[in-house]
């Protein structure tokens, strides 16, 4: 008998989408009430084929109310297309306002199904029109993280690390850290997975430009003290941390969330130094070895 898949983690769905990936039963959604929201959050591709879809869908059906009423539609050349798509075609011009004049309804009805999809274009219009500008205006960051962390030793003291860069040649003012691990425990019969704060050495940059090497020191206060890369595994150990910070080109608070799971975290290792200077004393950021470790 086939064996089901590991059930996805948190730190999956932080990496690869905007959203907790989870198949919710027995919660009815009102789609009245998150329709915005999900036109604002889903991916372009998605965005743009279903306006796609609604603007097909829309002019088949005006398409189909023109075709009620034989004849309704005059004008044109009747016999170079067929009816159903000479509709088409004509709810197309209507809806968009562009009115070319070569189709014209030709009785009251007509000229009625023509207001009302002039109304539907003009509210179509606004809404797309709003859409994309809240699309556009959503505050963004372009902030690189490693695909690893790593626990090495720092100052006398074992420190889990992982590197942040900021990839728009631009600086992040105010820019703050914080950094959580989600554990499995026990508490008596009880299993619980636990949020619980790493405090980290300087979790605050007043200027973020260029890499940001994020520290954590595991003591005896460190919900990770006394762990290794199996007892890791076996707590089912996640890391997760948010970045926030102002965009100075922008002028826009922005957010950036990451996280690890247990495999991605390796013990006794250093990041290789990716910093350095060139001939003309210029800072050069190589990010060719960014994700690059070697025992430490």
């Amino acid at each position: 008998m086939k064996r089901p898949p590991p059930p996805r983690s948190l730190s999956q769905s932080l990496v690869e989408r905007d959203r907790v990936d989870v198949r919710v039963i027995g919660a009815r959604r009102r789609l009245s009430s998150d329709i915005y929201h999900v036109l604002v959050g889903m991916s372009w591709p998605a965005f743009f084929l279903g306006f796609i879809a609604a603007f097909i869908a829309i002019n088949s059906l005006f398409a189909g109310l023109y075709l009620l009423s034989p004849g309704e539609l005059e004008g044109g050349h009747a016999d170079d297309m067929p009816a159903f798509a000479r509709a088409f075609f004509f709810s197309v011009h209507t809806l968009a306002t562009v009115g070319y004049g070569n189709v014209v309804p030709r009785s009251l009805l007509g000229n009625i199904f023509v207001t009302i999809e002039i109304g539907c274009g003009l509210l179509l219009i606004a809404v797309t029109s709003g859409l994309m500008f809240a699309r556009f205006s959503r505050p963004s960051a372009r902030i690189l993280f490693s695909r690893v962390a790593v626990v090495t030793e720092f100052e006398g003291a074992p420190h889990l690390m992982f590197r942040a860069a900021n990839m728009r040649n631009n600086f992040i003012l105010e820019a703050n850290a914080r950094l959580s691990v989600i554990r499995q425990e026990r508490h008596g019969a009880q299993v619980m997975r636990r949020f619980h704060d790493l405090a980290l050495v300087r979790a605050h940059s007043p200027v973020f430009s260029l890499s940001w090497l994020v520290m954590h020191r595991i003591d005896e206060s460190s919900p990770l003290y006394g762990l290794d890369g199996e007892g890791a595994a076996h707590v089912d150990l996640e890391l997760v941390v948010v970045m926030t910070g102002f965009d100075a080109t922008m002028s826009q608070q922005i957010y950036m969330r990451h996280a690890w799971p247990a495999g991605a975290i390796r013990w006794n290792e250093r990041f290789v130094d990716v910093i350095t200077a060139d001939p003309d004393g210029r800072r050069v950021l190589d990010y060719t070895h960014f994700h690059d470790t070697a025992p430490g």
